[in-house]
């Protein structure tokens, strides 16, 4: 018979384990941490060079996790401590108890220099401390309370169903193989723009509203790509050399600004309904300059999330017969699609925080103003936390799956691709409705395969992007198809 004492040890060895770090009773210091071996000067950068650089960076931070373990300290080249984490009991710990009270995450250099150098002045995601939080309560009241995407339904429906019936009159021509990445970026700031005015009809805000809004699409894509450009780069002395990669940069940046005050100057102009967001903003006080800032970022932000999950969506999809036939017949598992889609292919495939102050952090004591990059492009593909990783099996998030039960494990808080705590993504709700909403209409009114004759990866572009542009021909669905 085993004492009462011998259980209790055996149950904290068993807690123990399962955690993926040792939680000793000292905390050691981030000189203690495991971390990839490196050369004088120039530290691990050749080896991030060699394995593609920053369009690779997922696959490389990746690859140091399966070498060094769920937490480790990698400089990538440059002077900076950072910590790498892929253990889900560290993310969580991190959002929900370390970020402190006007949470810090790190934005790409470029982009903090172009705002220092000209005064950008930007919304919810540049902002920080009281003002952060000040705005950031406000928002939430209208995009993150209970059914509040109830407010934004019609105007999201209705935008998507004008593309899907587009496309329905193209696929009656014959095989319709749409370019995606353009299609879904703008119906992304489609959607925005439509909530933010309101009503139950998408609104044609000026005469050249279809002209701004497809040049304003291609110049956002722009922004992202020459970010990733510049990874690696002495962001400084590019610009104050004025090196091409920097005047692209710059010029994406310029241009994109300019037509987003444009498109939100014209929307605040011609505001008619009562029920958009702009109103609601307006209600609350909110100064006119703010406003436009916060709507500002929405539109540019508003291609990402959305555009590139659906794409990595209906890609899976072609991919797995069985799914998108059970799909058809059950509108309600999109959710579980879209959801096991940003499993394998989160959008930010890194997550960030800088703590405000000392504290520790699993086994170690770390200094505040310590950046954390949390891995979860690593974490979502981990077979310690989602048992066949690697496969694409959406009934793996429905609990009432009995197909489930195979699944030895599943831990949900590995996959956060909006994130956790006060800064989650502010568009989440937003984004799911019409993620939700444009892959059920996509798989009950087309069949769709990928014609793509080269194996699709991917890359780190800011977001995670197809390595190459995902080609899907599209037909009509017929009425009697069972595939």
């Amino acid at each position: 018979m085993i004492c009462n004492r011998t259980k209790a040890l055996f149950k904290l060895i068993k807690f123990n384990k399962n955690l993926s770090y040792d939680a000793s009773p000292s905390p050691k210091s981030i000189e203690f941490m495991p971390r990839p071996k490196s050369l004088p000067i120039v530290g691990t950068k050749l080896d991030f060079i060699a394995a593609g650089g920053g369009s690779k960076l997922h696959e490389y931070v990746d690859f140091r996790h399966k070498q060094l373990g769920p937490i480790f300290c990698d400089k990538l080249g440059g002077k900076i401590d950072l910590v790498f984490v892929s253990d889900p009991a560290l993310i969580k710990t991190l959002f929900l108890n370390l970020e402190g009270k006007y949470p810090i995450h790190i934005l790409p250099e470029p982009w903090e220099l172009y705002e220092k150098l000209y005064g950008a002045k930007r919304g919810l995601f540049f902002m920080n401390g009281e003002e952060w939080l000040e705005n950031r309560r406000v928002v939430n009241k209208h995009l993150l309370k209970e059914n509040s995407e109830k407010l934004f339904d019609n105007p999201v429906t209705n935008t998507i169903n004008q593309l899907v019936q587009k496309w329905i009159i193209e696929a009656k021509k014959g095989f319709y193989v749409p370019n995606l990445e353009t299609e879904f970026y703008r119906l992304s700031i489609d959607v925005i723009i439509s909530v933010m005015l309101g009503s139950s009809i998408f609104h044609k805000f000026s005469v050249h509203s279809d002209a701004l809004l497809t040049a304003f699409a291609e110049e956002v894509k722009k922004i992202f790509q020459t970010t990733t450009k510049l990874y690696g780069w002495p962001v400084n002395m590019c610009q104050k050399m004025n090196l091409k990669v920097w005047r692209d940069f710059k010029k994406s940046v310029d241009i994109s600004l300019f037509l987003a005050n444009k498109i939100v100057e014209e929307m605040i102009n011609n505001k008619q309904p009562k029920d958009g967001l702009i109103n609601l903003l307006i209600e609350e006080n909110l100064k006119p300059e703010i406003i436009k800032r916060i709507i500002v970022d929405f539109v540019i932000a508003a291609g990402d999330t959305t555009s590139y999950t659906t794409i990595w969506t209906l890609y899976l999809l072609s991919k797995n017969k069985d799914v998108r036939q059970e799909l058809f017949k059950r509108n309600s598992i999109a959710n579980y699609a879209i959801k096991e889609s940003m499993r394998l292919y989160p959008v930010a495939p890194f997550l960030t925080r800088i703590l405000p102050k000392e504290c520790i952090f699993g086994p170690y004591k770390l200094k505040g103003g310590t950046p954390i990059i949390v891995s979860i492009y690593t974490s979502g593909r981990d077979e310690q936390y989602f048992s066949r990783a690697t496969e694409y099996l959406p009934y793996r998030w429905d609990r009432m799956d009995i197909r489930r039960n195979d699944i030895v494990n599943h831990v949900s808080s590995a996959s956060l691709p909006f994130a956790l705590g006060a800064r989650s993504c502010i568009g989440k709700k937003l984004a799911m409705l019409q993620m939700k909403e444009l892959i059920t209409q996509m798989v009950q009114n087309f069949e769709f395969e990928c014609i793509n004759k080269d194996e699709v990866t991917s890359k780190t572009s800011q977001v995670l992007v197809p390595s190459q542009e995902i080609k899907l021909s599209f037909s009509l669905r017929k009425p009697e198809c069972s595939e």
